[in-house]
Parts: structure tokens; C-alpha cells; sequence
């Protein structure tokens, strides 16, 4: 049996969201998505050329995935998370930085973290 996302958790991504596009109308679409033989919810979203997931494994467990151009699939090298506020902020910093590694790929680029 899956655990649903609960409205507190949808309302959490969406804020991610809202705060990443200042200017633009993202919503959360949820469905299911096949894991290891498995069901589970996910929560979805996309903006121009990247599709972003966000799977619920568990209570308090999540995992987060985009994919480029449909063909390309990235994560951020961490299994799952507990807490959702982590894991989305953390697929979409992985998306800003591919994609400014892709934009500026024959630019000197000095990036201070």
C-alpha cells in the first residue's frame, strides 16, 4: 500500500516551485510511477526542456529525479531523503547547474560556493 502525498506536502513543493519560477505558472501534477516493481506516488513538473519528479517511497522518505530533453535522466547522487524541503531544493539546484554547465560549456566561468 502506497502513502499518498498529503496537501501539506504538495503545498511544500509547489512553494520550491513558486520561489524558483518568480514569473512563470508551474503546478504539481501527481500520478504514479513504477519503482523497483512497485507503485508509488509521484509528484511531477516540468519547465521547458526538464520534467521533474519527486517520488514519495515512504512516510518521510523521498526521492527526487529530472530528466533533460526527455532522454536524459539526472538525480543528485542521494538515495532518499526525510526531509522533502532538502530533497526538492536539491533536484532543482542540480538542474540550475547543469544547466549553467551546459550554457557556458566554452565560457571561462568562476563560480564561488
Amino acid at each position: 500500500m502506497s502513502i499518498d502525498f498529503t496537501q501539506t506536502e504538495i503545498a511544500t513543493i509547489q512553494k520550491h516551485i513558486d520561489n524558483r519560477w518568480l514569473k512563470k505558472d508551474h503546478r504539481v501534477h501527481l500520478g504514479d510511477i513504477e519503482v523497483a516493481g512497485k507503485e508509488k506516488p509521484a509528484a511531477v513538473w516540468e519547465d521547458k526542456h526538464s520534467t521533474f519528479i519527486i517520488i514519495k517511497m515512504g512516510a518521510f522518505c523521498y526521492k527526487s529525479l529530472f530528466y533533460f530533453l526527455r532522454d536524459k535522466r539526472f538525480d543528485t547522487g542521494i538515495e532518499t531523503y526525510n526531509d522533502l524541503d532538502e530533497c526538492v531544493d536539491k533536484i532543482l539546484k542540480a538542474q540550475a547547474d547543469f544547466l549553467l554547465s551546459k550554457s557556458t560549456k566554452n565560457l571561462k566561468v568562476e563560480i564561488s560556493r
